[in-house]
């Protein structure tokens, strides 16, 4: 673990780098599930959780309307889950419902270390890191284990997703994290799942080398984007520069237009949907990003207000369909 004085000077450094011209890195590292150079997979969900906690399935008919808008399958569907009672509950059947789709998805999960179980309140999570790092979940891993190793396609897994900083992961107890992780990871391992790859996930951590679990630990490295102008934001740019040091591609593991939404047409377009596809032009060992197609009705956080579906607006959804339609995105096909 790099010690905190080596990390702030770092941090600088790597500041003063971002202000030098852009560099053209490594765009292949052979990670696991990782696309050639110069292909990137394409990912999606719809409606967003909590729709109703006892609704936590895929919306796959938001899926098909997206398809439809966007002339293509995404190849990775996002899903999350839970350990609490209800979560884990269905687990078992979410898992298998979606390796049962028709086309050749793989499924980018999303793993809490908290959960909601009884309130149901995303602001007042149950953080349950200490019990994940100490073995109290350890046999519920071995079920998630068993369910993925069970799975036909590929799957990414990010456990603790959004860690740090302002994300829904800064609830997971920091100074467990890192054990939470290794311990998921060394179970998987002990029980020879081989189509796993993880995705280590951050929003916006400006400490996010105090949650590095270590490179033999991590496949992927994941940010999510929902900012305007992510092409010009300096901490975006940072971690994706460091992935590379550390040879690791990048999934942009959630996005949305969090703050225009697709409605403003061509503002959105210039203000976020430009820059963030800049942004994946820019960096070749970008793998993947997964956009979330939602009209983010009734869901808690309000700062997820506006409707960020790109059927909601004729100009966003010409101009997405046609930067889709380059051979660089890898798509879902049929069985």
């Amino acid at each position: 673990m790099i010690r905190n004085s080596f990390k702030k000077i770092g941090f600088l450094l790597a500041i003063l780098f971002l202000i030098a011209p852009a560099i053209q890195v490594e765009a292949f590292f052979g990670a696991k599930h990782e696309p050639p150079d110069g292909q990137v997979y394409h990912g999606a969900q719809a409606e967003v959780r909590p729709a109703g906690f006892t609704k936590l399935d895929v919306d796959w008919e938001g899926i098909k309307e997206y398809t439809q808008a966007c002339n293509h399958r995404p190849k990775l569907i996002m899903h999350y889950i839970t350990f609490d009672v209800l979560g884990f509950a269905l687990l078992k059947s979410r898992i298998r419902k979606m390796s049962d789709q028709p086309f050749d998805y793989i499924p980018q999960i999303g793993l809490d270390f908290y959960y909601h179980f009884p309130s149901y309140n995303i602001f007042t999570p149950k953080d349950i890191t200490r019990e994940i790092a100490y073995g109290e979940y350890d046999g519920k891993i071995r079920v998630l284990a068993s369910l993925i190793k069970e799975m036909k396609s590929p799957v990414f897994l990010r456990p603790g997703y959004e860690f740090g900083g302002n994300g829904q992961g800064q609830y997971a107890a920091k100074e467990h994290w890192t054990k939470a992780w290794i311990r998921i990871h060394d179970i998987f391992r002990k029980e020879g799942v081989n189509n796993v790859a993880f995705v280590w996930n951050t929003l916006d951590a400006r400490d996010f080398y105090d949650y590095y679990p270590g490179d033999k630990y991590v496949d992927w490295w994941g940010i999510n984007v929902f900012n305007n102008n992510a092409d010009q934001d300096t901490f975006i740019e940072l971690f994706i520069r460091e992935a590379a040091k550390h040879k690791k591609p990048i999934m942009i593991a959630e996005s949305t237009p969090r703050y225009v939404g697709s409605v403003g047409g061509e503002s959105a377009w210039k203000n976020w949907y430009s820059p963030y596809f800049n942004l994946i032009s820019k960096y070749p060992h970008i793998k993947a990003f997964c956009y979330i197609n939602a009209s983010w009705k009734d869901y808690p956080d309000r700062t997820f207000a506006l409707d960020c579906r790109i059927q909601s607006n004729s100009f966003v959804n010409a101009k997405y369909r046609e930067l889709l339609s380059s051979r660089k995105f890898i798509n879902a096909k049929p069985k």
